[in-house]
This record gives C-alpha cells, structure tokens and sequence, in this order.
C-alpha cells in the first residue's frame, strides 16, 4: 500500500484528504505544518508528499526546500496542492525548491486520484530504470503543471540564491558544517535566536560555538559532536547556550546524515529556540514536585496520627485499673502490633529517600514474579493469566525489595479490578539498539526483560496519570496496616535501583498496564563476545 503524506495548517482539508485518499487504497500520515512534518517524516518512509503553500511557522515553499536538502527525504515525490494564485513567480519559486508538481485547488477528486497515480508510477519507472521525470509524460491540464525537478548538480547553485530569500524567514537555524567543525553556511535566523552576526558565528566556527555552551551541558554536546562523524551518529540534542547578551537560552539541534563532499564529511542540521517550551515544563515540574510534597505531607500526617493515637490510646487502656490481666496483655500486644508498623514505615521512608544500590542479587526476576503473583492471585477469586516464556532471560535481583515492589503492582492492579475482572502478567525479552525514551524515561541500550501487568479496571484518568507515584496519592483512604500511599512509590523506586523503570499505560474505564523494564546482567559469554 503506498503512504502519502499530507501537511495543511487546515484540518477539515487534511480530514477530507484523508478520508478521499484511505478509500482508495493509500496510507495517510498528516501534518497540521511544515515543522511538524518535518519531526514525523524523520525515519518514516513515504511514497510521496502533498502538501499546502500558505501555512504557518513555515509555509509549503520552506518546507519543500528542507526536504529536498535532506539525503533521507530528497528522493520523495513533492506536490504542491494549493488555492495560491499560481503566476509565473509562483512556479518559479516552486522549481527551484524543488516540487514535481503544482496542482490549484479545489481540484476534481477522480482527477487528483489520477494524477497521483500517475506521479507515483512515474517516479517508480524514472527511480528503477534512471530516467529523470519530466513533464512529458503526463498530460495536465493547465491548472494541474508537472515541473521539473532540480538537477544533483545545480542543488547546491539554488541553496546559495534561496538562502536569503527563503532560509532567513525560517524560524530555526538552518546550517551545513564539515568534520573539520567550519561552518559553510548558516542562515540570518541565527542572529534573530543568539544575537551573533553571521560573519561572528562562522569565524568562530562550531568549536567556537561550542564554548559558548552551558558547562553542565558541554561534555555531553561535545560527545553528540564526535559520535556524529566518527559513529555516523544524527545529532538529537537539548543543551544551554550564552547568546552573545549574556542570556541562556535552550536549543533543540537535529541533524541529516553526515555525507561526503570534497573529500570531506558535511553535516546539515537545524536549531531552534526552545527556551520557552523548557521553562514552561520547569514550571510544570516546579508545580508537580509542590503537589507531590503536599500529598506526601497530608499522607505522613494522616498516619503519625493514626499510628501514635492507637499506640497511646492501647498504653493508656492498659494502665486502667479496671482492666483485666488478660485485656491488659491484649492492649499492649495491639500497641505492639502498630509499634512494628510504624517502624516498617520508617524503613520504607528509608527505601524511599535512599540513593543505595539494592543488595545481593539471589533470585531469578521471572521465579519471583511467578511466586508472587500465585502468592497474591490464586485465592483473590480475579482469574489472571501469568505467561513467561521458556527462553526468558536471566536476571538477578534482591529478593526482599523486588518481592515487595512486584506485590505492590500486583495487588494495585487487583484492587483496580472488579468482580469480572482480569489480570494479565506477561514477561518477554525486549533489545534496545539505542537509547530510547518512554514518556520522560531513558533506557539504555542493551538486553531488558519488560513485565507487563494489565488489568482490566477502571483505567486511570490521563490528567492524573503523572501523579500515581506520588507517595500517598490514592483514591482509597490509606489504613494504618496497609501504608496504602506508598505501595506505588516503593514499586518504582526499587525498579529504579536495579536499573530500570516502569512505563504507566492506562485510560479511564479502559484499564490500565504497568510495564516494567529491567536490565539484563551480562554473562560472562557475552561479555566475552561483546
């Protein structure tokens, strides 16, 4: 099936496209903008583009231009689909970034089906066969040109007469360098974002950029840099820079490939100005870690008092007069009883608040996961399904913490279920060839078992997913046995001390998914092997 994608800052347009385009046999992947489509078009394939002129934050020309200068993208068929008065300038300005075709709108549904087809078979011939598309072999009505597309050879002529015109109203820096760290060119938006000239920034070249960067942030950036040409590493960085006002700003820096030119690797990358995205989520942050304190000192408070009025209120009956020798030993056994409680309390503040290495890891995760979950399920009436393959992976853990933290998310989820309710406790081995980042949570690469726990409850609403590891965020009023409130935050940050993390799936009257991710312990045969 082949995929179209289609950009339009219109919704109902990218809607009706998408419903013409589905119903006869295409894939669709939409963009409301060029930079949008930008981000979403970064490892995907598609057969061909269909995008508006007139948009916001980066108009249909600009982003044609981008792509044509990406090696990933270059190859993809690009149609211009737009109410844009089409004169000359126009069509001129559509060859040189580098479209195949300019079709006005609205255009008849039966003839815009035609033409694609048409387009997506012509570049098929001219891509397996090495025959350049022209406009020869279509024949379009006047409101529908095939243009040609630019030569390998003039690419870099036309970068240097669009830049003015077309890479300084970008909204991002837009610059090529080599492995040399010179920076062949850099658009006029750079002065806009840091404040330096043109001419400052390229005599200073990217080490000299470099410098300017948050020293927090500068090993790592200068890592990104090495592994970018010597590891064929795209750049995908957040990092701190002094403009030249002395003010510290945050960019966001994505690059092509590196590919070779004159003898020499070349890079072509982008940077934007994410400053005000990076404080507003530092004051969202800021607002959660307040919520997080205040629910965590309302749920201490609410079980001190529980705690130290039932131990109080056993001692005092005890000293009664008129309490029998055998209620006497039943009090104080009761003050006991909560005595251990609250010192089991303590020790989970203690997990809690610990930076500390779990300790000896003496048994298998998959023979623990197992053992719990019989342990908890088998006479709770909730019918489950427990799956672990024969092949699972070895890894070790501390059985006395992860007992604990597997039992939490296990009974967590059997407190969330109903009558009819269903527990499914899969484990599988998962590989990660890079870093990769679940919703805020990095995971290197490497061997993991994932643990997955679903029930099918009541789901969690997505406005308080964020909190569920909060200490003592609970719907359920939390008991003087049970330390109801913590259950989920000991869970995660045992998981984090074995090196891994949970991942939290869940919608409201859906149900909800725990996923657990663990690292692998290399064995002695593949540390020989790696």
């Amino acid at each position: 099936m082949k995929s179209i994608f289609i950009v339009d800052d219109i919704k109902i347009n990218l809607k009706v496209l998408e419903v013409l385009l589905t119903r006869n046999g295409y894939k669709t992947i939409s963009a409301l903008n060029g930079i949008d489509a930008l981000s979403k078009l970064q490892g995907r394939s598609v057969d061909l583009i269909l995008s508006d002129i007139q948009m916001p934050q980066m108009d249909g020309f600009q982003f044609c231009r981008l792509c044509k200068l990406d090696d990933s993208l270059k190859h993809i068929p690009f149609l211009f689909y737009s109410s844009m008065k089409k004169d000359s300038k126009t069509i001129d300005l559509a060859r040189k970034v580098g479209a195949q075709a300019f079709i006005s709108k609205p255009a008849d549904p039966d003839r815009l089906l035609k033409i694609l087809d048409d387009m997506l078979y012509e570049y098929n011939s001219s891509f397996t066969d090495n025959r350049r598309l022209t406009g020869n072999r279509l024949d379009l009505p006047d409101s529908e040109l095939l243009l040609n597309p630019l030569d390998k050879k003039s690419a870099g002529t036309q970068y240097n007469q669009l830049n003015i015109e077309l890479m300084s109203k970008l909204p991002c820096i837009v610059w090529t360098i080599d492995s040399r760290g010179k920076i062949l060119f850099i658009n006029k938006t750079v002065e806009k974002i840091t404040g330096f000239p043109v001419r400052n920034i390229i005599k200073m070249g990217k080490r000299g950029c470099l410098n300017r960067v948050h020293e927090s942030d500068a090993d790592r950036v200068r890592t990104a840099y090495k592994n970018l040409f010597r590891h064929n590493t795209p750049l995908e960085i957040e990092y701190r820079f002094q403009c030249q006002n002395g003010n510290v700003i945050w960019l966001y820096e994505e690059s092509g490939l590196p590919y070779k030119k004159d003898g020499l690797l070349h890079v072509d990358s982008i940077s934007m100005d994410i400053s005000k995205r990076k404080y507003m989520e530092a004051d969202l942050l800021q607002s959660r870690q307040n919520e997080a304190v205040k629910s965590f000192a309302k749920g201490v408070d609410h079980d001190l008092n529980n705690l130290f009025k039932g131990i109080s209120g056993y001692l005092e009956l005890s000293t009664m007069d008129s309490v029998s020798a055998s209620d006497k030993e039943h009090y104080l056994a009761n003050a006991l009883e909560i005595s251990c409680n609250a010192l089991k309390m303590t020790e989970i503040f203690s997990i809690l608040s610990s930076e500390r290495e779990p300790g000896e890891k003496s048994v298998l995760f998959s023979h623990l996961v197992s053992k719990i979950t019989r342990s908890v399920l088998n006479n709770s009436g909730i019918r489950y399904r427990l799956e672990i393959p024969p092949d699972i992976w070895p890894c070790m853990v501390d059985s006395i913490l992860m007992e604990q933290a597997v039992e939490n998310l296990i009974t967590n989820a059997a407190e969330a279920v109903e009558v009819d309710g269903f527990i499914d406790i899969i484990l599988e081995n998962v590989s990660f060839d890079k870093k990769m980042f679940f919703h805020g949570k990095a995971a290197g690469e490497g061997r993991y078992i994932k643990a997955a726990i679903i029930d099918n409850g009541q789901g969690i609403d997505s406005r308080n997913l964020h909190k569920i590891f909060y200490p003592y965020y609970s719907e359920k009023a939390s008991g003087i046995k049970n330390g109801v409130g913590l259950s989920l935050a000991l869970s995660e940050v045992v998981i984090k001390q074995h090196g891994g993390f949970i991942k939290v799936r869940s919608r409201k009257e859906e149900g909800s998914a725990m996923d657990i991710y663990l690292p692998v312990i290399k064995t002695e045969s593949d540390l020989e092997q790696g």
